[in-house]
Parts: structure tokens; C-alpha cells; sequence
């Protein structure tokens, strides 16, 4: 069995220097950084802050020795093993034929030496938030191995012709760019949306805190214009600050995460690549894939922009971090009007077809909220108005505040009422030759396109008045790995429910 390259450990043990100052200066800073500490004492400290140093450093680096011993992989006819793990060592054997999907990654630290991990996944549910298989080879192995091992999953033998045809969706190729002036574009959404909901929250804190001041007589708030002008200068830093870190944030991951984004189809199979610090390589084949979604928040719905997204098993699990961040990203940011052009080149099944059914009434959207949002505001008015009657509080006091509470509950029932005027637009579906398309969603939109095939349970659920008019929810479950499987399709007709049932013998 072939040990792991030992760039793995060099790479690690550069991190793992890192790693020990930064777990240091936390459980230490208080001590170094107290203005009670004298100079001292800190001198005095010294010599345990490097024995504290060296102990753990040299754990790190025992760890990372004992699991290169430990850790290799092979190649046999028909499949490939792997074993790695220190405290708890794994062996996993995975049939060529059950190879689900491959992914490479390199972080800063592994380019530095010239390595890259491969994970190598079967697809399997219980086993999708970590992949069976690791490597940890030099980059131009990796590579190598890639492209073995793309050879050897269909059947054993793969056909050269599809080797010779690639299809490569770069910055030099017209297909998908993700420019400098989409990230731009895509961070200048982000601060929008930021200083959206900033404001937002500044109106309703200036509101709540004028009624106090109105009812409890603060005078230490000054006059009601001194009252209101720094109310809204404090809104307008609070918008602006949010917004630079929104900023900074969006800059460095669409610009460094994002680096160099590129998207290859080559015969049966799709490649991912992007980052800048930490490179990723992902590779899956088209038939594996469960469902397209194409994403739209609030201000991309207004501007006419979306993101479009994978779900595919194995594909968005992160055998390190357990994270699907951004991992299942299949363009970024797009014009939404490009988005049937773009999967009709990647995706051509996955192209969504339009609603074939709508919402056919707004008041179910709201019914249920309205009516626990009464009796929640009915049961806080009753009781604060009790609590401040044996108190002997002033009527007025006891009116203004009971306004109050009816106002925030008025708030935020135009928020419901707002995102289910959207729903009430936006909720429909659409059956044509086996493939479904449904749009849910309420601020943000959301189209999911999947094949009948991966649809694994649907539900009907209706209120015994809804079933009278003939209105249900449809809620389809599919086969994939995310935490919610499930697509929810509001406010239809219940007769087209059972079409969708028939497709569950497809």
C-alpha cells in the first residue's frame, strides 16, 4: 500500500505553527494584555509560554507523523482501499463502478508544497457528510489520478471518445465568465441587501425607543428633533458600517473564493474549480446529479440577477470541516435571463420549464399566521395591561403602550403579508416528460429542477376547508444529502396532486 505524500507533513506542521500561537494567545492574552500585569511578570512568564509552546506544537507534530505511518492507499483490479486515522483508524475499500463522486482540494499550506487532497465518494447517504476515500498526493498525481479514475468508474473501461471531447467554460470563453464586473455587481447586492435590513431595524429601534420616551418622559434623550437627528445619524453609521464589512466580506469571497471559477464537461463527466487560498477541484457525473436549483433573494429578484446551484451526492460534502459551503455552486451570479442559455450548454435536461399551475388564493398564505399572531398580541396586551393596572399606572401610559404592542404586531404582519404577496406570485409547477419543475419561495425565489426518477415521497396537506375548495400544499421529498430534502409547493389545486403521485411509479 502506497503511503501519502509527506508534503503532508510539512504542510501540516507550517498550519499547525499557526494553530499553536493562536490557541495560545487565547487562553494567554488576558495575561499578557491586563494592565495589572507588570512588565515582570511577563518576563518571568516567558520561559512557560515556550515549554506550553513546545508541548503542544510537538503533539501536533507526533499526531501528524503517526497518521503518515498509519495512512496510504491502493490501486487493485477492481477497486480502490485506503487507510488512514491515529486514534481511530478507518480502512475503506471502494468498488471502481460505485464511485460517485471526486473531488480535489488544495489548501494555501498544500500549494506551498505542491499537494492536494483527493476525496472519492460513493454517494452513499450515511456516509455523504464524509467521503470514503482520502489521498493526499502531489498535485500532478492527483491529477493523474483524476483522470484514472474517471476511466475506470463506468464499467472498468471508458470510452476514448469521450476523453477527446471538452467542453471548457473559463474567463477566456463565453459560455460563463464570472468577471470583475459580475463580482462587483454580486457584492454591490450583498451591501444593498445589508443596508436593507439595517435601516430596517434602525426605523423600528428609533419607533420603539420614541414611544418609551414618549411614555416614561426621558428627558436625558434631549428635545424630540435632538431625539431624532441622532437617531437617524446613528441609523445612517450603523448602514454604513455594516455595509463596509459587508463589503470587505463579499471582495474577498467572490474574489478569492471565487478565483480563477471554471467549469469543464467532458463526455459524462463535470468539473468545478475554484479559490485562490483554497483550491477546489470537484468532479461528478452528469447522470448522478439530483436537482438544479436556481436562487433569487429579494434585491437579485428586483435587478434580475440569480445564482444557480447543484445538489449532487458526494459532491457537496466537505470530509474536513463537514461544511457544504458554496461547495454545491454551479454559477455564482448570473443575469437571470442567461440562466436557460447557460444550463442549456452544462445541464440541458435541467433547463425549468414554465408554471404550469399558480396559487389560486392569496388568504391561505396569511390565514394561519394572522390568526396566531392575534391571539399571541391579544394575550401580551392582556397581560401587560394587568401588570400595569396593579401598579396603578397611569391610563394614558396603559394606551400608549397597548398601541405599541399593536404596532409592532402590525410590523410585522405586513412583513408576513409582503412575503406571502410574493409566494402567492412565485408558487407553481411544472410536469413535462418526467422532469419537474417547482417554484416556492416568498423574499427569496426558488426554482428546483429534478427528474421524476429522484422523487422518493410526496404529501398533500390540505385543512378540511382548503379540501372543500379544493386547495392543498404539495410537499415533495427527494433523494439527496442536504438537511431539508424537501421542496414545498403552496396553495394549488388539489386535483394536480395526482399527477404528481404518478410520476412516484415512474
Amino acid at each position: 500500500m502506497k503511503k501519502f505524500d509527506k508534503g503532508y507533513i510539512y504542510s501540516g506542521l507550517l498550519s499547525d505553527l499557526f494553530g499553536t500561537l493562536v490557541i495560545l494567545f487565547v487562553f494567554l492574552k488576558d495575561f499578557f494584555f491586563n494592565e495589572e500585569s507588570k512588565p515582570e511578570d511577563i518576563k518571568a512568564a516567558l520561559p512557560v509560554f515556550a515549554i506550553a509552546f513546545t508541548v503542544i506544537y510537538l503533539c501536533f507534530a507526533v499526531y501528524r507523523i503517526l497518521y503518515y505511518r498509519t495512512s496510504g492507499y491502493e490501486l487493485t483490479e477492481k477497486e480502490i482501499k485506503c487507510n488512514r486515522g491515529v486514534f481511530f483508524r478507518k480502512r475503506s475499500v471502494l468498488s471502481y463502478k460505485k464511485i460517485h463522486a471526486i473531488n480535489k482540494k488544495q489548501n494555501l499550506f498544500h500549494r506551498v508544497f505542491g499537494i492536494a487532497v483527493l476525496t472519492v465518494d460513493s454517494g452513499s447517504t450515511n456516509t455523504s457528510r464524509q467521503a470514503e476515500i482520502t489521498i493526499i498526493e502531489k498535485a500532478k498525481t492527483i491529477d493523474s489520478l483524476i483522470n484514472e479514475l474517471n476511466s475506470l468508474k463506468e464499467n472498468g473501461v471508458r470510452d476514448i471518445s469521450d476523453l477527446n471531447e471538452e467542453i471548457l467554460i473559463s474567463e477566456d470563453d463565453s459560455l460563463y465568465n464570472f468577471t470583475s464586473k459580475k463580482k462587483m455587481l454580486y457584492t454591490f447586492i450583498n451591501i444593498v441587501s445589508t443596508a436593507f435590513f439595517t435601516a430596517l431595524f434602525g426605523v423600528l429601534a428609533i419607533t420603539v425607543i420614541g414611544i418609551c420616551k414618549l411614555t416614561l418622559k426621558l428627558d436625558t434623550l434631549g428635545t424630540w428633533g435632538q431625539y431624532f437627528l441622532f437617531s437617524v445619524l446613528i441609523t445612517a453609521g450603523a448602514m454604513l458600517l455594516f455595509s463596509v464589512f459587508s463589503f470587505i466580506g463579499c471582495m474577498i469571497h467572490s474574489f478569492i473564493g471565487y478565483h480563477e471559477f471554471t467549469i469543464t464537461k467532458r463526455g459524462n463527466d463535470i468539473q468545478i474549480s475554484f479559490g485562490l487560498l483554497e483550491r477546489h477541484t470537484n468532479t461528478f457525473s452528469y447522470d448522478r446529479i439530483k436537482a438544479v436549483k436556481i436562487s433569487q433573494g429579494l434585491v437579485q429578484r428586483m435587478l434580475g440577477f440569480a445564482s444557480i446551484k447543484l445538489e449532487v451526492i458526494g459532491y457537496t460534502g466537505d470530509q474536513e470541516n463537514n461544511s457544504n459551503a458554496e461547495l454545491g455552486v454551479l454559477v455564482p451570479f448570473c443575469k437571470y435571463d442567461e440562466v436557460s442559455e447557460i444550463l442549456g450548454k452544462v445541464l440541458p435536461d435541467y433547463i425549468p420549464d414554465t408554471k404550469q399551475t399558480k396559487a389560486v388564493s392569496y388568504f391561505p398564505f396569511v390565514s394561519w399566521f394572522m390568526l396566531i399572531l392575534c391571539i399571541v398580541i391579544g394575550l401580551i396586551l392582556a397581560e401587560t395591561a394587568a401588570i400595569l393596572m396593579i401598579f396603578d399606572v397611569n391610563v394614558f401610559v396603559i394606551s400608549i403602550t397597548a398601541l405599541a404592542v399593536t404596532g409592532v404586531g402590525i410590523v410585522i404582519f405586513a412583513f408576513k403579508a409582503a412575503s406571502a404577496a410574493l409566494s402567492y406570485q412565485t408558487n407553481g409547477i411544472a410536469l413535462n416528460n418526467g422532469k419537474i419543475t417547482a417554484y416556492s419561495g416568498g423574499f427569496t425565489k426558488n426554482i428546483t429542477v429534478f427528474m421524476a426518477k429522484n422523487l422518493i415521497a410526496t404529501e398533500n396537506v390540505t385543512t378540511p376547508l382548503r379540501k372543500k375548495t379544493g386547495i392543498s400544499s404539495y410537499v415533495l421529498h427527494l433523494k439527496t444529502n442536504a438537511l431539508s430534502n424537501e421542496v414545498r409547493i403552496h396553495i394549488q389545486k388539489d386535483e394536480f396532486s395526482k399527477e404528481i403521485e404518478k410520476l412516484l411509479i415512474l
